[in-house]
């Protein structure tokens, strides 16, 4: 990560502590009406709803309480939430991350007073609804808190993945912008029943965000599985490497370098994914090959040659009835094919290798060659670009290596 995105990423953190340490200080300031800490409370459920986006972003129900608390409350209430709720999710959820928690945090917060600042030098008030004037003012706060979420969203991703903002903008970012629209929308509805209906309307206003978390625990739920899949398939990628004693990270290393390379390319995400998930499997196919072959410390024999080379071929093998891993397998099957139709196991050449296939080639020899092996030291990352692109148009297909070479701080 370049020093720009490490003085982002400072700057979110260091808001995150400041708007938690604001939160706190609010409460025993000012102390907070019912109404208000109805809204806080209700902020747990939300904000436990948590929904992880690729490449890179989440989706909680937390901002319908700050555009709820927008409404009906003043600026302390939504501030509160927006500098606690990170926090509150990540301890409800079991699995705190105290320094993505406070990035979080400060992004919320400084998300919140964009909309406020907007608000106030256009000269709006904010009213709930049903009174006269409401609109004008929360459709403001509004515009100014989804357009920062989606900014600071859009930059972390890029100085965090490397991930372009058109790209952004066609995955998770479109999916940020709509979803926090439809928060808004159903706050609106919310708060009109609770201003509505006096002692009663807390009560709907309870019911209805326990409504809400209800419907969205499906895409929780796919969430967490697709969690939980990449996990998995990590732990196995693990126990494969662990074959050989010297590539303990290889699978995990490789396939963040093959996903950079190919954000590098601006590949559409459906690309990326597939070659991340074939960048930690490119190994599965070792399985069918003897432990003596893979940790053996000097060349290989002819005949312990061709056994080795069969692994591409068993490890398609392994993945192409898998549902969630076919689309894979190709790159896997094909990633030891050589540019120049030298390679294995089926000889093709140029554009005839998927894409996926000539990304991980090259993120697997930059990994070898940076990783201590028995037989030599490892080399740094620019003595072993250098060779690759000594090797390009014959090993390596030049894009990637150029590509590579545009991301090459950026890798492991």
């Amino acid at each position: 990560m370049n020093l720009l995105g490490r003085i982002f990423l400072t700057v979110l953190r260091a808001t995150g502590v400041i708007a938690i340490l604001g939160a706190a200080a609010l409460v025993l300031w000012r102390g907070m009406s019912l109404l208000g800490l109805l809204i806080i409370g209700l902020t747990i459920p939300a904000a436990w709803l948590r929904i992880n986006l690729e490449p890179m972003g989440y989706v909680t129900l937390a901002p319908m309480m700050i555009f709820t608390g927008l409404l009906l409350t003043d600026a302390s209430v939504p501030l509160f939430v927006a500098g606690v709720s990170p926090l509150v999710g990540g301890l409800v959820s079991g699995q705190p991350d105290w320094i993505r928690s406070l990035e979080e945090a400060g992004g919320e917060t400084i998300a919140v007073l964009a909309g406020l600042l907007l608000v106030s030098e256009v000269g709006f008030d904010f009213r709930a609804p049903g009174n006269r004037g409401w609109v004008a003012g929360f459709v403001l706060a509004t515009v100014g808190y989804i357009t920062m979420r989606y900014l600071l969203a859009a930059v972390s991703a890029r100085v965090s993945q490397g991930v372009g903002f058109l790209t952004y903008s066609s995955a998770a970012g479109k999916a940020i912008v709509a979803n926090l629209a439809l928060l808004a929308l159903l706050a609106v509805g919310m708060s009109y029943l609770a201003s509505a209906y006096g002692m009663s309307g807390y009560f709907i206003l309870a019911l209805a965000t326990i409504a809400v978390v209800e419907a969205y625990q499906p895409y929780k739920l796919l969430s967490d599985q697709r969690s939980v899949l990449f996990a998995s398939l990590a732990m196995v990628a693990h126990a494969i490497d662990l074959k050989d004693a010297y590539t303990g990270r290889h699978a995990r290393d490789a396939s963040e370098i093959a996903v950079r390379i190919a954000r590098a390319l601006r590949l559409p995400e459906p690309e990326v994914r597939k070659i991340k998930l074939a960048g930690m499997l490119h190994d599965i196919g070792k399985i069918g090959v003897s432990g003596k072959i893979i940790r053996k410390p000097s060349r290989l024999d002819t005949e312990e040659m061709a056994l080795m080379r069969r692994h591409p071929v068993i490890g398609a093998e392994i993945m192409r009835p898998v549902e969630l891993l076919s689309d894979a397998s190709d790159i896997v099957r094909h990633h030891h094919e050589h540019f120049d139709g030298s390679g294995y196991p089926d000889g093709l050449r140029g554009e005839q290798i998927p894409i996926g296939s000539r990304a991980v080639l090259v993120a697997d020899a930059l990994n070898a060659m940076t990783t201590d092996r028995p037989y030599r030291k490892a080399r740094s990352k620019a003595e072993a670009l250098e060779i690759l692109k000594k090797h390009a148009g014959t090993q390596f297909d030049p894009r990637v290596v150029e590509a590579l070479e545009g991301v090459i701080q950026l890798v492991p």
